[in-house]
């Protein structure tokens, strides 16, 4: 009913539905009140609702079940995105909404967004309705946030909608409640959430799941065979045989009703491309299949709506690619015609036309696969050729990558003792949809999540069209001249005190080469005949900004791919400077205003418009920091890997990040932050240990000052700690040569809201003395050294060490070094250090040791049973190269690290002999 003075709620807005035969998923049958049973069987109901209140409803065209005119809607109904006109309908600027759209509205009495409510699965979280137990604040906001930003909701009070329940604990009163009333709710762990967001993707829920979650229990059980339904015809480019979908004479029995108006070739014509080199029997039964759906088959790319192609080459496949005529394969062919149903080409990289000749940068990789299984693991060996890489069914030490769905195999094992990059597939799939090798140190492509098998998750990446086009059918400028570049400008502010801060070393660490190891016996890896191992990487966890990024100090205009409005023409005609000067500036600021504008009256926390991305990082909501409730795999990879037993362990705790507080009353907008100068790291200090509120506000005081705590070692400038630590992140930090300086540094900026004009450097006079080296000599030479000490050397390290593997392997490399693990491999060739005349050398050089180091290859271990065992083997390998083997203690890595220059003392080598006497002793 229409309040008073106001016309009907859905007064001016028209609809249509696409009909759904997606049933029996109950999780969106709770998520949305019309959901896709709702939606199919109940859709004169749907249709009364918005009618009652003003809605117009336009039916779909009964020819072939498509919107007869897209600019006469303003909503389409849906709960997917596979009917043809989805791109065309998303285009233009219509919304694309589940029925749950149409639920809230009714049941709040006035319109909600639309963003939230989108069916595309690139919103992973669209099915889930979250309800809250015992989180902190912080956390809370977070996780909220996240969700409803990726296509979720939130539900305060516990109902029936509940999909989930966030807990730390089974036994609150919510959980209770929920069991109680035998909701058909998921109970789960925060660290679910977390692994999402880290991932891109929604990972299975039962890991996580009370009660008594595995996720929680002891051990290193092996995950679960991972089975993805995502690939199910879409594993290979070019299928072979002849589709298995209806022939004229065998039509489906008793098909819906639904699927018999929902067919992908009524009324269009579809061109099979020459370069697909089909046989002419074959064209024959598929034009007879595209006929009994109500398609005809063309010659002609310019009548055809539908273009099928091997490559994404040749004039056919642009001219078609420029109409924005739907581009398929023939994979994508064969699919439809066996489901009978239509789906879109872009959303599984196995419909789309392939490159010629790979992607660039894949050449020369040779790539092996452990722990994927069935079509998952036919789609990865596909994706790899068509890549452009070389498949190894079996690894060597010559394989450049190894991609796993988790990492206890005999192959992870193995490439982590010969330096290959170990990754999961989301690289591989990441890579070919943006058409470009990504980067390896993303910390998505390193991720693997406890006790969860990423085989799940496999064939769930899209196309990024916008790369595609670029790269294959990019139109032709009208004009070769580029538009003038605005004149950099220069935002006027106050005075910051720290600015007085002692000016701190910008050094910019280059990649190294990995560290060349070459097979002189191979011993192959037998495909995924594979023994448990023990070894698991833990990546870092990258936190992004909050907020709308910061305009930079130089206003460079976007490019024109990236731009989401039309924008003016910067001025390039003639006259006086000053007045062309301004005129560009003026078109760049009111450019970023009208951008300003439209994010500040946008629901959803949600920049630049159009189809939101499926990672957490393009979304302004946060990822929610890690919490301390429950022990956290990846705290493990910041702290508690080196908590038990190792060297580099001070007692330290608040290396975690603690849990979220609450926000500060008068907490500064994201475009109110002062751009970020100083990147501080705090280790050894306890202040915020069980204090969560003055956590939080002592954080947003840092802020305003333009410092941002960090946990990423390679980051630092300011360094906080009350002495000389022997902790990880003290001794990785160390090579960034930062500001080092003791707790009343901290102190005082948070008491002063300033920071020190003229800080002192820490002191302590009884580390110095005991570690033998002081503190300024070593930072001096880490300027010197700019993150190169280690530049040439390849260090081995026990497969057992106290610590873990990767708690020295980020120290090495932090130090331009090359670090592998080592478990007593045969066949395994030791690499030399460079030469000194090295014409790559620098000042680091005269930090390195003497030339009698040239010839040693070092292990770093400890003096436990196992590692003992490894000791005989490296010495024979060495000694058959010509090489002298040192076996070290972890004191000889860590006293290069912190003094910044490699020396030798003997009382830093182990034998058997010494582990035999400091036993008896």
């Amino acid at each position: 009913m229409a309040e008073e003075g106001r016309g009907p709620m859905f007064e001016g807005i028209t609809f249509t539905i696409i009909p759904s035969d997606t049933l029996g998923e109950p999780d969106r049958v709770r998520a949305c009140h019309f959901a896709i049973a709702a939606l199919q069987t109940n859709t004169v109901q749907i249709i009364r609702e918005l009618e009652a209140q003003g809605g117009k409803y336009i039916p779909l065209r009964t020819t072939d079940q498509q919107i007869a005119n897209l600019g006469d809607v303003t909503h389409i109904i849906s709960t997917h995105i596979d009917f043809p006109q989805y791109n065309s309908a998303v285009g233009i600027g219509k919304h694309v909404v589940k029925p749950s759209w149409a639920h809230q509205c009714v049941s709040k009495g006035k319109l909600t967004g639309a963003r939230q409510h989108s069916p595309d699965p690139s919103q992973y979280f669209q099915d889930v309705v979250l309800s809250v137990a015992g989180l902190p604040e912080g956390d809370k906001d977070a996780i909220i946030a996240g969700v409803m930003a990726l296509g979720g909701q939130y539900s305060s009070p516990l109902s029936k909608l509940v999909t989930h329940i966030v807990a730390v604990d089974g036994e609150h009163e919510k959980c209770a409640l929920a069991l109680q009333k035998k909701l058909n709710c998921k109970i789960v762990l925060p660290h679910w959430f977390d692994d999402c967001f880290r991932l891109g993707k929604k990972i299975n829920e039962r890991p996580y799941m009370f009660p008594d979650p595995p996720y929680l229990q002891a051990g290193l059980a092996r995950p679960a065979s991972g089975d993805s339904l995502h690939v199910n015809g879409a594993t290979v480019a070019m299928p072979k045989g002849v589709p298995s979908g209806p022939l004229p004479d065998t039509p489906p029995s008793s098909p819906s009703d639904a699927r018999k108006n929902l067919n992908a070739f009524m009324g269009k014509q579809v061109m099979i491309s020459a370069d697909l080199d089909l046989a002419t029997h074959l064209v024959n039964t598929l034009e007879a299949l595209i006929n009994h759906g109500g398609g005809t088959l063309t010659d002609s790319v310019d009548d055809a709506d539908i273009y099928i192609g091997q490559y994404r080459d040749g004039e056919d496949y642009v001219a078609a690619s420029r109409a924005q005529k739907e581009v398929a394969n023939l994979s994508w062919l064969y699919h439809v015609i066996n489901e009978n149903k239509y789906t879109n080409p872009r959303t599984k990289l196995m419909h789309y036309p392939i490159p010629r000749n790979g992607i660039p940068g894949f050449e020369h990789m040779r790539i092996s696969i452990s722990n994927y299984n069935g079509d998952a693991r036919i789609y990865l060996e596909n994706l790899i050729g068509y890549c452009g890489a070389e498949f190894t069914k079996t690894m060597k030490q010559d394989n450049t990558h190894l991609i796993t769905a988790h990492t206890r195999s005999e192959k992870c094992e193995a490439a982590m003792e010969w330096n290959i990059n170990v990754i999961n597939h989301l690289w591989i799939e990441e890579s070919y949809a943006k058409c470009a090798a990504q980067s390896l140190t993303t910390p998505k492509y390193t991720h693997f999540p406890d006790k969860t098998n990423l085989g799940e998750v496999v064939g769930q990446t899209s196309l990024d069209m916008k790369r595609v086009e670029q790269m294959y059918f990019a139109k032709p400028r009208e004009s070769p001249q580029k538009p003038t570049q605005p004149t950099p400008t220069h935002t006027k502010g106050k005075a910051s005190p720290r600015k007085t801060v002692p000016a701190l070393s910008a050094v910019t660490m280059k990649g190294t080469p990995r560290g060349t190891v070459q097979q002189t016996a191979p011993t192959p890896i037998a495909e995924d005949d594979e023994t448990e191992g023990e070894q698991e990487e833990e990546p870092q966890t990258v936190k992004k900004a909050r907020g709308r990024p910061r305009k930079s100090v130089t206003a460079t205009p976007r490019l024109a791919d990236d731009e989401k409005e039309n924008r003016s023409p910067l001025y390039t005609g003639s006259g006086r400077a000053a007045a062309k000067k301004a005129t560009e500036r003026l078109s760049v600021n009111m450019a970023d205003k009208n951008d300003y504008d439209k994010e500040s009256k946008r629901k959803g926390g949600v920049v630049y418009g159009g189809r939101r991305s499926s990672h957490l990082e393009d979304i302004s909501s946060p990822a929610p920091a890690p919490r301390r409730p429950l022990k956290r795999k990846s705290d493990e990879g910041t702290y508690d890997v080196t908590a038990v037993g190792s060297d580099l362990s001070d007692g330290e705790t608040q290396d975690k990040p603690a849990k979220g507080a609450k926000k500060a009353k008068h907490a500064a907008a994201p475009s109110d932050l002062p751009p970020v100068e100083y990147k501080m790291m705090i280790t050894g200090d306890e202040r915020w240990l069980g204090h969560p509120k003055q956590e939080g506000t002592d954080k947003t005081k840092l802020r305003m000052l333009g410092v941002q705590l960090t946990q990423d070692a390679k980051d630092v400038d300011i360094l906080v700690a009350p002495k000389i630590l022997r902790t990880r992140k003290f001794v990785a930090a160390l090579a960034s040569a930062p500001l080092v300086v003791d707790t009343k540094y901290l102190d005082s900026a948070l008491k002063q809201n300033k920071l020190m004009e003229r800080p002192s450097l820490l002191h302590d006079r009884d580390a110095e003395e005991r570690l033998g080296f002081k503190l300024t000599d070593a930072l001096g030479r880490a300027k010197v050294n700019q993150r190169k000490l280690l530049r040439g050397w390849s260090i081995f390290i026990a497969k057992d060490i106290a610590g873990g593997f990767e708690t020295y392997k980020e120290i090495i490399t932090l130090n331009g070094g090359d670090a592998y693990l080592y478990a007593g491999r045969t066949g395994l060739t030791l690499p030399k250090r460079r030469l000194r005349d090295d014409p790559d050398a620098g000042s680091e050089s005269q930090h390195q040791g003497g030339d009698e180091e040239f010839d040693y290859v070092y292990l770093v271990s400890g003096m436990t049973d196992p590692e003992v065992k490894l000791w005989k083997q490296f010495r024979s390998t060495a000694e058959k190269q010509d090489l002298e083997a040192r076996i070290v203690r972890t004191d000889w890595l860590l006293n290069a690290a912190m003094s910044q220059q490699v020396t030798w003392d003997e009382k830093w080598e182990l034998d058997e002999a010494t582990v035999l006497s400091q036993r008896k002793g």
